[in-house]
């Protein structure tokens, strides 16, 4: 299994009219709190990507939470981001993740119920278990599919593949499940792991889809970083295990 630093961004690739980056955990996707921003990194190095899409939100495609890491990809032209905002927005867009979680699940998994916010700009998304309640805001849909591949003290690593891009989807879904992601505490999580920091373990590990510029399936990958493949060394987890 590949790893990478896990400090600092990364440009993993760059050709016909698309990048695809490493974000760090800890790092916001976009300005608008304290802290670091992919997006502003990416503009400093490739000025010219601060005029492809909107101006508070240059270039990136699309977002993750700021505690979990991974691959994130941007458009280097106002067509290219156009499209794939579209393949993003219909669900063409394959997500897949790395997800420790807690406990061991007997099988693969897969929640599809809506979420929604209990209040207005609420931190925390909910599962809408009955679909007439009305305990939360615009419920949207969702669909989180889990497949374990090998466990170890408690704890279970899976590959978790959505294809819709909810806030805070995967975490709300398995916490749900009653696997919440190792580290996540705001989910439910219940036993803390050293070397996870402030971080969750969850991480973007891979996208696919039908590249614009020819109609041809693409499936880009970002390897795990050196800090979350330190707590599965931890843990006891064999790297032959895993995918690569």
């Amino acid at each position: 299994m590949p790893t990478m630093p896990h400090r600092t961004p990364r440009i993993l690739s760059d050709d016909e009219g698309l990048l695809s980056l490493f974000k760090p955990a800890g790092w916001h996707t976009f300005p608008g709190g304290s802290g670091l921003a992919l997006s502003a990194w990416l503009v400093q190095r490739h000025p010219e990507l601060a005029a492809v899409g909107p101006a508070a939100a240059p270039a990136l495609l699309h977002r993750l939470d700021r505690p979990t890491s991974g691959l994130m990809l941007a458009a280097r032209t106002q067509e290219m981001y156009r499209a794939l905002r579209q393949a993003f927005s219909h669900g063409e867009v394959v997500k897949r993740y790395l997800a420790l979680v807690e406990g061991e699940p007997d099988g693969p998994l897969c929640c599809d119920l809506p979420l929604g916010e209990r209040y207005r700009r609420s931190k925390k998304v909910q599962v809408v278990s009955d679909p007439a309640a009305r305990r939360v805001r615009r419920p949207l849909p969702a669909r989180t599919e889990v497949e374990p591949l090998a466990s170890a003290g408690g704890f279970t690593l899976c590959r978790v593949t959505i294809h819709t891009g909810v806030r805070h989807q995967i975490r709300a879904h398995l916490a749900h499940l009653g696997h919440p992601v190792a580290g996540d505490g705001f989910y439910g999580a219940r036993r803390s792991l050293a070397g996870l920091g402030e971080r969750i373990f969850l991480h973007a590990s891979e996208a696919g889809f039908d590249h614009p510029a020819d109609g041809r399936p693409r499936r880009l990958s970002c390897p795990l970083g050196e800090d979350l493949a330190g707590v599965l060394d931890a843990l006891g987890f064999s790297r032959r295990a895993l995918p690569r």
